[in-house]
């Protein structure tokens, strides 16, 4: 089974290599984070997203978890463990938070270790994304090309081998015999990219068993064009037309081979040096325009229409002495022919029969010779000429024929040298005697082969038959052509131009207008033209129009001498007659040329007229000249008559050009119409150097400011004077120096990409020496500046070439070197390499290249071009070639595309048994944020020293750990922990004997760097440690539990658990399973619907042999698969179906027990199905997987429709089986990878070893997450120390955060309650009923009674009832505290519960009137505004809270006791302890004025009982419960059961506030709590407001209790009361009396003078203006108390509203620094207050 197969079973998510994460990674995770939102519970994490409090509760859970955890961490910071969130290694940055918003994780006890599981990863198909990993034991991949030929490709070295390579192919195209080597190469391309045919040169001989002539066409199926035999010599470059379909061939060659052979007419002309033409589509040589080079041509380049042909020549070869044999016949039937031995046969004895003769051997056609007898013909020509070719076509007649003859000069009879073409060997043979003539009726040609001295100006041949066929010899047709110096002519004896019967398109011809005459002289061989006219008409319009006009035809264009003929004046004894000719030549369309030619001379003389350029003779246009008699030329004064006089005109082929100096430029478009007005070839503008050997030329930009086309010359030459040496750039116009300078060395190669020049050669530098370049070097056309490529390389590079297949950015550099030096000053190693490396111009690194075992002798690639393929060509004497270089392992893209993992100098190599096999793969990676790192293992070394296990970190293979000298098998992940299983190697240390190496298992912390220790698997105790071996580790899905299956039989030498045990991660600890019938080792394991699929030997007793078994962990219990019966042998991989609609579906792989051929299955939910798997018995299956057919390419598969299901072995629908190993399919070829699809097969990849044997595929996986895994970190002792801080100050400014938020709103509330019942007062005196919030000036008793007049109803009677009652009430209560005083004043302390809204109303107070959030009274109570003004103050601390103290406290100090943690209660006792302190100091008051207050307050309440009582409202009852929270209901006969209880509070109530004071009650006593001012009886009710000096409100209160007619109490007791009480209007009561005020024996004050109070104590209503200011104090500025303000802290002034404060120090704005004077017999007290609790003016002017 695959170690992807194992990641894939538990989920299929995947994510992107390198690095680099890919966008379409991201928008996959957010996919899947959407559909998991909302979901909560059992492990589902609810999206934040959709909950708009969720950082809310993150924050304050978080909180809550660190507080509880502190402690924790504190007392054992080593192993504090952290909660891990465990997808693998694929934890989410965030997830703790996420983990908190899970619907469970309130519910969860906080503890130091906590265990989760991820959210579960959604099974979509991720096939479809990501790479998949492909490892094996290969060291070159190809995938195999669409028309199922190319793979990776296995070769005999001592044979040339010739093959084209696209991104991820290779094909092998020819082999050639070892004797040549390939250095040249071109392709002809389809429209897609792909190759149509490929050509090679050098100076290969044969090819596929096929001779060939140094050059050869390959097509991509293998069809071999030899090209018409080739050339004669070895090819140095080839460049493919693609316009054209033309090759062009360069090299050291003279002609073609075609030239050479087909016709001995052209084997001289065709091509004649170094550069050939072929057409492609024709399959046939084109004529170079010139004819050829004088030297080797080296390379060629196409530049702006042109191409440019560069190597070691000077000169065209396009003379007289290489020009065809065969296009100037000689016109026969005006020569005399004669013949010797002439049959007697009727219609046969004349000799003129074969001359334009149109019939075959009949009378009148053919030539005979008498019986048995040799004979002759003889051709006397009626000029001299010079004969060139030989025409012969034997006879047949009657069985005759001439078997061989001989040729003879007929005015020497010297023998003539012939040669000819051998019809069986190709070659040219010479003759002089005895020339051979075949017996058939083809044309045989025999080339006169004699130099001009024997040859020129000869007057006839002779045809001597030597020997015969049958009866006698014969012929039927004879030609004869002319040539050399003599070539081509036209005369002015029309009859002589060309032959009658001749097969050229055109023949020369002349005509003339005037009286021209024939001359025959007899001292001249031939007949020519004169014109004579008279002396005196010359210049007459009848002469001038007397012209000449001769058109020569002009076989091929080029440049020509035109040469006239003048017979000697001396002929016919005309000297004095003769004069000058114009000789006017129209050589083009455009162009004409006069031309004065004297003819004085007197012996025959060619006079050169000019030299022209003239196109080839055409229907439509041939170049012609006109001859006319000079109007001014010279005439002898005695001349009564002038002649003219004009025999032939010669066009003489001369060489074209002579300074090329290495470079010339051709029209590939050998049919242009430019050729008809010059020349479509040519040298450069401005030439190199004499001499120069220029070996590379390519075509780019210059630079950015001059951005025109470029063409870039390289070689050996020198120009000081321009300044540039050995490479050059030509614009156009000029040749320049590239920066100025050059290179200091030969330029072998060349290549242009994006905007640098890549140069390849021998030279160690630039030529001004400022630069050190070796061998190679990058010229960058934009900053016109060299740099060098790494530190270059060993030996001289031959070759440089765009390698396009891998992109447009890279360029390779091949050549005999082996060493890649480092850059220089770096510590960088040198990388050793093959005669190829490739540059990557984008990256500015070295990169991947195609494997190619052995230094090629050819790699071409032409320039990248934008289309679905590049190729590239490569040769030599290979061993194996294929597509990428791969050592071990490969990707495979999401567009489906071989990616290789391999970089110079970083992959993998063998290890030091030249093993090389990587067995298993993973990707790892920390989180969703970081790179996935791929992981491989098997058999093998780093370039950094490891074996076995390396990881992929930067494109570099890396060492991952050491250690690890066994074969690794298999890799897999859990969280953080990589388990590395395989091979055990152990070995003992010689001296000490100690064990060490590979165990079989390492577990590795991959995130710590650190193998974490565990026991070791063992075999048996006689066995060899290094015996044991780990197959498969497996991950059990949601648990922190680990499978391990193998060959072992113990963990730690003492647990028993034979071939397969559990490991606990976060335990270490191994576990048996329950007991097995394995005998045997586990193969492979998965997980399967929550069972364990173990794959191994089982065997109990006799029973059959099984070869699966599951596992069920919930039931501990192994059990039989139906159908593993069936199975023909052991199970060799398991592969998760993770695509099926059901889950539990597997597929088995394994090899049959009968033959060894593998078999393939599935398991389908129920039983197992054996497939029908049609492969060769040799295969060895390794591994399969389920692919998405999207992830294949469509020319694997083919068609597009979605894949059928088959009926023994359903596959999904749209998938296909990838299966891997080594593989012989049913077709014949051999695969290390194919699908399986239909019982059909499709061979995808083919793999290569470094023997050059084939290589296999072990695995292939996706890159999915690891498995879901329970697992413990334990954080660090700096972390855990950073955690403690960090949590102590966030609980320490959450505390003071809280406690400022709570002072806040506290002094907000008591400034409101107090502003509001004072506002309420006041306006229920003046009758409203809704202003309580506005204030008013004291109302007195008339206001009042005016007031309540007229006030109607309910409201005004209500209130002025309400505030009687409430006087009534309190006088009632004073007294009975008196009576009882004594009886109850030792009793346990009760509390009494009032309604603080119903105090007026005498209802009891009920559990439903309290808040159940505060704990406070509803304030919608029904109880009167005047219930507010009754309360005062002190009401709007306390009025919701009661509370209670035991005793009274003795002394005259305040409660003092502090409590660090001070809650909202404590905040109440500190307010009560100031009352307490306050009515001590009174409490000398009270008792003076006790007697006189006593009676006029006791009528008063009098009369306010009874006015409650008839308005049916009474005073409030205290509530008492037992123990058990029960009511005790109040008997009036027992006082006992009043007040005897043990709580006042009920615990169980569902009120908070009820239940913290049962709390606190339960803890013991409580301390003086306010606003309740103590009495005698230690008793603790709501107080009664003072009378004596009160203020607005208590004035308020008396006047309400004296109003009221229902009273019946005299208006003047109410006055007298009201009177008692007045009091300064501008002081503010003080915070105790904001409440009614209890003395000790119950009776209430109404009045107390200033004058009573102690020394120094302030006024009861709390202002201290009537002190005076000490010295020390009136420095500073007086500030008054707007409201009350309790110190709670040390270092906090407290004060009374209206009291006076000194303030010394204002610089801060919300804190104040004061002092407080209560007198000159008590200390100053200073501290720090609110600065907004005080006022500039007393509190009444405010």
């Amino acid at each position: 089974m695959t170690e992807g197969s194992a990641h894939a079973e538990h989920g299929a998510r995947s994510y992107l290599p390198v690095g680099a994460e890919s966008p379409s990674l991201a928008a996959d995770r957010s996919a899947d984070a959407s559909k998991h939102s909302g979901r909560t519970g059992s492990g589902r994490l609810q999206s934040s997203r959709t909950q708009p409090g969720a950082w809310i509760r993150r924050i304050a859970v978080l909180g809550l978890l660190f507080a509880v955890s502190l402690p924790a961490m504190a007392a054992d910071s080593s192993d504090v463990d952290s909660l891990s969130q465990s997808t693998g290694a694929m934890s989410t940055p965030g997830s703790l938070t996420e983990e908190f918003e899970s619907s469970s994780a309130f519910e969860d006890d906080f503890s130091s270790e906590e265990e989760s599981i991820s959210d579960d990863i959604d099974t979509d198909d991720q096939s479809d994304k990501g790479g998949i990993g492909i490892v094996g034991g290969f060291s070159g991949v190809s995938s195999f090309s669409p028309n199922n030929r190319g793979a990776s490709l296995s070769l005999d070295k001592d044979l040339t081998s010739v093959v084209s390579l696209s991104k991820d192919s290779g094909i092998l195209l020819g082999t050639f015999t070892a004797e040549g080597q390939v250095t040249a190469g071109c392709s002809f391309y389809n429209s897609d990219g792909s190759i149509s045919q490929s050509f090679f040169g050098g100076t290969i001989t044969s090819l596929n068993s096929t001779n060939v002539g140094y050059v050869v066409g390959v097509d991509p199926f293998g069809l071999v064009d030899v090209m018409s035999g080739g050339v004669d010599g070895p090819v140095n470059a080839l460049y493919c037309d693609q316009g054209t379909n033309q090759v062009f061939v360069g090299g050291n060659f003279t002609s073609t081979v075609a030239g050479l052979t087909n016709s001995i007419a052209t084997m001289r002309s065709s091509s004649t040096g170094s550069m050939a033409i072929y057409s492609a589509g024709s399959k046939s040589w084109q004529q170079v325009p010139f004819l050829g080079l004088d030297g080797p041509v080296f390379d060629f380049a196409q530049y702006e229409g042109s191409v440019y042909a560069v190597g070691a020549f000077s000169s065209t070869v396009d003379n007289a002495t290489h020009v065809p044999l065969n296009t100037q016949p000689l016109n026969l039937k005006a020569c005399n022919i004669v013949g010797g031995n002439n049959a007697e046969i009727a219609g046969f004895t004349d000799p003129r029969n074969t001359i334009c003769s149109f019939k075959r051997d009949q009378a009148d056609n053919t030539w005979l010779l008498r019986d048995l007898l040799d004979g002759y013909m003889t051709i006397n020509f009626p000029f001299k000429a010079t004969p060139s070719l030989l025409r012969l076509m034997n006879t047949v007649y009657d069985g005759r024929g001439t078997k061989s003859f001989r040729m003879l000069a007929v005015e020497n009879n010297q023998v003539l040298t012939m040669s000819y073409i051998d019809p069986d060997t190709k070659t040219e043979l010479f003759c002089t005697q005895g020339c051979p003539l075949a017996h058939n009726d083809d044309w045989q040609e025999f080339r006169f082969v004699d130099g001009d001295a024997m040859l020129a100006n000869i007057t006839g041949v002779m045809i001597k038959v030597d020997d015969y066929y049958g009866m006698g010899g014969g012929l039927n047709k004879v030609e004869i052509y002319q040539r050399g110096k003599y070539y081509p002519r036209v005369y002015a004896l029309d009859i002589y131009n060309g032959s009658p019967c001749s097969t050229l398109p055109l023949r020369p011809s002349s005509n003339f207008v005037g009286a021209w005459t024939e001359t025959t002289a007899a001292s001249y061989r031939g007949t020519y033209r004169t014109l004579t006219v008279n002396a005196a008409d010359v210049a007459s319009a009848q002469v001038q129009d007397s012209v000449m006009t001769m058109a020569p035809y002009i076989p091929e264009p080029g440049f020509y001498k035109v040469y006239m003929m003048v017979p000697g004046c001396q002929n016919t004894n005309t000297c004095l007659s003769r004069s000058s000719a114009h000789v006017l030549l129209m050589t083009d369309r455009k162009l004409s040329k006069l031309i004065q030619v004297n003819q004085y001379n007197v012996e025959d003389e060619e006079v050169e007229v000019a030299r022209v350029y003239a196109p080839a003779s055409t229907s439509q246009f041939s170049a012609t000249v006109r001859i006319s008699l000079a109007p001014d030329g010279v005439v002898n004064p005695q001349a009564t008559s002038i002649e003219l006089v004009v025999d032939y005109l010669r066009f003489e082929r001369i060489t074209s050009y002579s300074n090329l100096n290495g470079v010339i430029q051709l029209n590939p478009d050998l049919s242009s119409s430019d050729q008809q007005t010059q020349a479509i070839y040519g040298p450069l503008s401005d030439s190199l150097p004499e001499d120069s050997v220029v070996y590379s030329v390519t075509a780019g930009i210059s630079n950015t400011t001059h951005p025109d086309s470029t063409l870039f010359l390289g070689g050996s030459f020198s120009d000081s004077e321009n300044g540039y040496y050995n490479i050059a750039q030509y614009d156009g116009d000029s040749i320049k120096p590239l920066n100025a300078t050059g290179l200091y060395g030969t330029v072998n190669s060349m290549a242009f990409i994006g905007t640098s020049l890549y140069v390849g050669g021998s030279f160690n530098g630039t030529a001004d020496y400022a630069i050190a370049l070796r061998n190679m070097a990058q010229y960058n056309t934009t900053d016109q500046i060299w740099y060098p490529l790494s530190g270059g390389v060993d030996s001289p590079v031959t070759r440089v070439v765009p390698y396009s297949p891998f992109g447009p950015n890279v360029v390779a550099f091949a050549g005999g070197f082996s060493t890649l030096y480092a850059v220089p000053g770096t510590n960088d190693a040198n990388i050793t390499v093959g005669g190829l490396c490739m540059w990557d111009a984008a990256d500015s690194a070295w990169t991947s290249m195609p494997y190619i075992r052995s230094a090629p002798t050819l790699l071409f690639a032409d320039p990248w071009k934008d289309q679905s393929y590049n190729f590239a060509l490569t040769a030599g004497s290979l061993s194996a070639v294929a597509a990428l270089e791969a050592d071990g392992a490969v990707l495979l893209s999401s567009t489906g595309q071989i990616e290789s993992l391999n970089t110079p100098g970083t992959s993998l190599v063998p290890d030091y048994q030249n093993r090389l096999t990587v067995n298993s793969g993973l990707w790892y990676a920390k989180d969703n944020t970081t790179t996935p790192v791929l992981i491989v293992g098997g058999q093998f070394q780093t370039q950094d020293g490891a074996t076995n296990l390396a990881q992929l970190r930067d494109g570099k293979w890396q060492k991952l750990l050491d250690g690890i000298n066994g074969e690794v098998l298999s890799i897999n992940n859990a969280a953080n922990l990589l388990f590395v299983g395989g091979v055990a190697n152990i070995t003992a240390n010689p001296d000490n004997g100690k064990l060490s190496g590979f165990s079989g298992l390492v577990v590795y912390n991959v995130d710590k760097d650190d193998v974490i220790g565990i026991q070791q698997l063992q075999g048996p105790s006689d066995s060899d440690p290094s015996a044991v071996r780990v197959n498969k580790v497996a991950i059990r899905a949601d648990t922190s539990m680990v499978v391990v299956g193998g060959n072992f039989t113990t963990a730690g030498g003492l647990l028993s658990c034979p071939y397969i045990c559990t490991l606990d991660i976060n335990e270490s600890q191994w576990s048996p399973l329950s007991s097995s019938t394995l005998i045997d080792q586990v193969t492979d394991m998965l997980f399967a619907d929550k069972l364990l699929v173990v794959a191994g030997t089982f065997k109990n007793g006799t029973e059959p042999t099984d070869y699966l078994m599951t596992y069920d962990f919930e039931i501990s219990s192994w059990a039989n698969i139906t159908g593993a019966e069936n199975l023909p042998g052991p199970v060799t991989s398991l592969t998760p179906a993770d695509h099926e609609e059901s889950a539990g579906m597997y597929y088995i792989v394994g090899t049959s027990s009968a033959n060894g051929s593998p078999y393939m299955a599935k398991y389908d939910g129920s039983s197992i199905i054996i497939a029908d798997f049609t492969i060769g018995a040799k295969s060895t299956v390794h591994s399969i997987l389920l692919v998405s057919r999207s992830r294949i390419p469509s020319s694997v598969l083919g068609s597009t429709s979605t894949l059928s299901r088959r009926s023994d072995m359903p596959i999904p629908s749209g998938y296909v089986l990838a299966v891997s190993g080594d593989l012989y399919l049913p077709n014949g070829r051999r695969a290390s990878n194919a699908f399986f699809y239909d019982n059909q097969w499709a061979e995808f990849l083919s793999t290569i070893q470094s023997d050059s044997s084939p290589g296999f595929i072990n695995s292939v996986f996706y890159e999915i997450p690891p498995t879901n895994v329970y697992q413990r970190h334990k954080l660090s002792v700096a972390l855990v120390i950073l955690i403690a801080i960090a949590i102590a100050l966030g609980i320490t400014f959450l505390i003071v955060l809280i406690g400022l938020v709570y002072i806040y709103m506290r002094n907000r509330r008591e400034a409101a309650a107090t502003a509001s019942a004072a506002s309420a007062a006041l306006a229920a005196t003046a009758g409203g009923l809704g202003a309580a919030g506005t204030t008013k000036a004291p109302l007195t008793a008339t206001m009042l009674g005016a007031g309540t007049t007229a006030t109607s109803g309910a409201g005004a009677g209500f209130m002025a009832a309400a505030a009687a009652g409430a006087t009534t009430g309190a006088a009632s209560m004073g007294a009975k505290r008196n009576t009882q005083g004594d009886q109850y004043r030792n009793m346990p302390g009760v509390r009494d519960t009032w309604a603080e809204d119903n105090a007026f109303a005498g209802e009891p107070v009920s559990y439903e009137d309290i808040n159940p959030n505060t704990g406070r009274l509803h304030s919608g109570s029904p109880a009167g505004l005047a219930s507010l003004a009754l309360a005062g103050r002190q009401a709007a601390v306390s009025s919701d809270t009661y509370v209670h103290y035991d005793e009274k406290k003795g002394g005259d100090t305040k409660y003092a006791h502090h409590d660090d943690n001070e809650s909202l209660d404590s905040i109440f006792e500190s307010a009560a302890a100031e009352a307490e302190a306050e009515e001590k100091n009174l409490a000398r008051e009270r008792a003076e004025s006790a007697s006189s207050r006593e009676a006029a307050i006791g009528a008063v309440a009098a009369a306010a009982a009874v006015t409650a009582a008839g308005a049916r409202h009474q005073m409030p009852q205290p509530h008492h419960y037992d123990s058990e929270s029960n009511l005790i209901v109040a008997d009036s006969g027992s006082e006992s059961n009043r007040y005897s209880r043990s709580s006042v509070y009920r615990s169980d109530s569902t009120n908070p506030f009820e239940q913290r004071m049962a709390l606190r009650e339960s803890q013991g006593a409580f301390p003086p709590a306010g606003p309740f001012a103590d009495t005698e009886d230690g008793l603790g009710h709501i107080p009664i407001p003072r009378s004596h000096q009160l203020d607005a409100e208590h004035s308020t209160a008396a006047a309400l209790a004296g109003a009221s007619p229902a009273m019946g109490v005299s208006t003047a007791v109410s006055r007298d009361v009201m009177a008692s009480g007045k009091s300064s209007s501008k002081n503010l009561r003080r915070r105790s009396e904001t409440a009614s005020t209890r003395n000790t024996d119950g009776g209430v004050s109404a009045s107390q003078s200033p004058s009573s109070r102690p020394s120094g104590e302030s006024s009861t209503d709390g202002s201290s203006a009537h002190l005076p200011i000490r010295d020390s104090l009136k420095q500073y500025p007086v500030f008054y108390a707007k409201f009350t303000f309790s110190s709670r802290e040390t270092g906090e002034l407290g004060f009374r509203a209206g009291e006076r404060v000194f303030v010394i120090d204002q610089s801060d704005e919300i804190w104040w620094m004061g002092i407080v004077d209560h007198g000159s017999d008590q200390p100053l007290e200073q501290g720090v207050f609110p600065a907004t609790y005080s006022i500039p003016v007393p509190l009444t002017s405010h």
